[in-house]
Parts: C-alpha cells; structure tokens; sequence
C-alpha cells in the first residue's frame, strides 16, 4: 500500500496537473468568481437606474415647487394690481377682479397648498418661509380693502354693489368725516405708502428665499447623485478588471468569449468614448448603462455652464461669459466692433414705476438688442443697466449698419404701445473698433464714447474714432 502511493504521485505529476488543483475544480472556481462579479455588476446597474429615477423625481418636485413659489407670489401682485387700479379709477372692474381671485381663482392658497406637499418633508424652513410670505399678503389684503373702501367713499359708490368685505369693512368717525378727497388721498396712501411697500418688499424677499432653497436643495442633490454615480462606475471599472483577471486565467481552458468586448471597453473608456453596444448580455447592459450615465452627466455639465454663463433676468450672455470672451478674442487677428450700452434714467424708471416695470424695461431692451444684431453677434448684460455687444470681423465701413440698428432700437423705446403702464425711454451707445482682436485699451475708448453721448442729450451714439 505504501509503495503503491509513492509511485502513484509521480504518475499524477507527470499528467501537468496543477499542484493541489485540478482543471475542474479550478475552472468551477472561475464560474464561481464570473458569477459573483456578474451580479454585482447586474446590482450596480439597477442601483445606478435608481438613482438616476429618484434624482430625476427631486428634481421634478423641485421645478414644481419654483412654479408654485412663482404663483404665489404673482397671485400676491395680482392683488395688489388690482387694489391699486381700483384705488386709482374707481372703476368696479378692478374690485370684482380683486375678489375674483381671492375666492375663485385662488393662485395664493393653491400654490402654498402645492408647496406643503413638495416641501413638507423636504425643505420645512422653505415652507415656513411660504407660510410667512402668505400671511404677510393676508395682512396687505386688510389695507387694500380699506383702500378700496375709502376709495368707494370718495367717489360717492353705492355700496350695496361692492363686495361684502368691502361693505363689511369699519372706518374710523375721523375717516368718515373726511372730505372726498382726504378719502381719496388716503386710499392711495394706504396701496401705495411707505408701509405697504415695505410689506410688499418682505414677500418678494420670502419667496426669493424659498426659490433659492429649493435651488440649492436641487443642486446639491444632483451633486450628490453625481458623486454616487461616480462611485458605481469606479466599482463597475473594478469589477470589469475583475472579469478581465479571470478571462485571462480560464483563456487557456475555454474560448475567448469575453476578452474582445473587454478589451474595446478599456479602450473607450481610455479615449473617454462611449462604450461600443456588443458582447453578452451582461456587457450590454453595462455598456448601455455607462452610455446613458455618462451622456447624463455631460447634458448636466453643459446646463450647470450655461446657467453660469447666462444672465437670470434677461437670458443674454452674462459678466462672466464676456470675462471669457474677452479672454478668448485678445489672440483674434480679426477685426471687431465692440458696443456699449446703457439704458438711460434707468434710476428714474424704478423709483417712478417699480422696479418690475425696471425689470420688463431690461428685458425689452436685451429683446431688442437680440433681435436686431445679428446671430454671429455676442450680446451681453454686464452690470445693472448695462449691456454690450461683441461684432467680430466688423470693421468701420460697418457704421451705417450700427447706427441703423440704435436707431431702429431707440425708436420702438421712445413710442411705447401703452404710454400709462409702460414709459418711454431710451439707450445710449458708445462704439469702438479694433484692427486686431479685443486690446487692453478697447473697454475704456467705448466707455469714452459712451460718455460722450450721455453728456450730449443721451438717446444716441458715439463713435470713439469720430471724437
């Protein structure tokens, strides 16, 4: 017995078995390894779709919840609007409109009621903040209806045709006593006072406040995600090295099934390409997933830049964006036409119409100046009242084609359609070409001509070269 185990491990050497290991064993042991690495990668992929699921329903809630902080606060103008119209021409329309809203339409209580559900569990400080905003607004209707009450005194109304709050409403025996016109002042006073400006600018701040927390919420939720799908795709990267271990050690026992499909996802992922569609199902799945993920994270890298590179309220190019252009054109060997802008007594239109009428006057200007200037053309806001724009290969034989376009411009802001809501106004433009890319020195020769035509009557333009 003895000598018939010594003599029998040679013969077992001879046949090139592996010591301590034999073919079917270890080529279980391979599958084994294949199998779980394949189940991670399968558990890996469904993670990262519910992942990407559960950001894509945040973010949903999160654009909802900006709509309904919008209509509370437009619900909130609304109303004002309409006390401040009636205050003004006692007419019945803006009353019933008044009270239109805020027992049928409703836009202030449906949007707070839609903000408690995407927020409730979210974001309570942001609905607080709602809560606050909306009593705030209760508490300006009290002094718009006793402005509308006044106002109805003043111009003799029979009563019996207001609302019931209206007629509701308790003035004072000194508030009685007053002529029509007292009445008639303090109405105005009481919707557009000190007090009810100062009101109105805590509601605006509210809401901003809410906006902005839902905006950063959503922003650092989709950071997170992001950094989670980064996490799986380095463990999907392990876990294909992995696979690729065991193709190479069972290569010799079975069929190069794998190592080509393999061998192309490495070289995509080097070349940072998407990874070809082929091989098993498995390796489908994950090259279709990556393919997903990573054309996803490229959409939300160009939205993240072009948020940063636009402006919020007027949607042109931003300070920034021109920051970089100039950048850009220092090293240009075309020549260029470069353009300021400034929206004159700007300062005038908020402090006389409010500061949204500022903002739509902004616009219409930005609208304006996208409209006329060509596609090729970079138009940018760079401060406040500010905007400028970028002619690349425009030289000075160009200059009818500039003024035309102020003209045209100034023209259409000088004959609004609707002088009572909305105010003329007007633009003020200095021009300056360079040769040769943006220099140093281009910015403050525009600014000069700018000057110029401000000191010279504004609703115009100045040519540096023509100084």
């Amino acid at each position: 017995m003895t000598e018939e185990k010594k003599t029998g491990l040679p013969e077992e050497k001879n046949t090139g078995v592996l010591k301590g290991f034999r073919i079917q064993s270890l080529s279980l042991w391979l599958v084994a390894f294949t199998l779980i690495i394949s189940v991670l990668i399968g558990i890996g992929i469904v993670q990262v779709m519910e992942d990407y699921y559960e950001l894509a329903q945040r973010t949903r809630e999160y654009v909802f919840a900006q709509e309904d902080a919008r209509d509370l606060l437009f619900g909130s103008n609304y109303l004002t609007d309409q006390a401040r119209l009636y205050a003004v021409t006692k007419d019945h329309v803006y009353a019933e409109a008044y009270f239109t809203e805020v027992h049928e339409t409703r836009r202030r209580d449906l949007a707070l009621e839609a903000l408690e559900v995407h927020l409730r569990e979210r974001n309570e400080d942001a609905l607080n903040t709602s809560k606050e905003a909306m009593e705030l607004s209760n508490a300006l209707m009290v002094l718009e209806i006793h402005s509308m009450k006044l106002a109805a005194l003043s111009a003799g109304e029979d009563m019996g045709s207001l609302a019931r709050e209206i007629q509701d409403y308790q003035l004072t025996e000194e508030e009685l006593s007053w002529t029509a016109q007292q009445q008639a002042d303090a109405s105005m006073e009481l919707v557009f006072g000190e007090e009810y400006r100062t009101m109105k600018g805590q509601i605006e701040a509210k809401m901003s406040d809410v906006t902005r927390s839902v905006i950063e919420i959503c922003e650092r939720d989709q950071a997170e995600s992001e950094g989670t799908m980064k996490n799986a795709l380095i463990r999907q990267s392990i876990y294909t090295v992995l696979v690729v271990i065991l193709v190479i050690f069972s290569y010799i026992m079975i069929a190069v099934l794998i190592l080509r499909p393999i061998r192309i996802y490495v070289n995509c992922i080097k070349n940072n390409n998407f990874l070809e569609i082929t091989g098993a199902y498995e390796f489908k799945y994950l090259a279709a997933t990556y393919n997903n993920v990573y054309e996803m994270t490229m959409e939300q890298q160009n939205m993240l830049r072009k948020k940063a590179e636009r402006d919020a309220l007027t949607g042109l190019l931003n300070r920034q964006a021109f920051e970089q252009l100039k950048s850009q054109l220092r090293i240009s060997s075309e020549p260029l036409a470069f353009l300021i802008i400034d929206v004159d007594v700007f300062k005038s239109i908020n402090d006389n119409y409010g500061h949204d009428v500022g903002d739509q006057a902004l616009i219409k200007v930005a609208r304006l100046l996208d409209e006329n200037f060509r596609k090729v053309d970079y138009v940018l806001r760079i401060g406040g009242d500010e905007f400028a724009v970028i002619m690349e290969k425009t030289g000075p034989d160009k200059k009818p084609i500039i003024r035309s376009k102020i003209e045209a411009i100034n023209e259409i802001l000088q004959h609004p359609e609707d002088e009572a809501v909305f105010p003329k106004y007007s633009v003020s433009v200095g021009i300056a070409f360079s040769e040769k890319g943006f220099y140093d020195d281009l910015f403050q020769q525009t600014d000069q001509a700018l000057y110029h035509t401000k000191e010279n009557g504004r609703c115009g333009y100045t040519f540096y070269d023509e100084l």
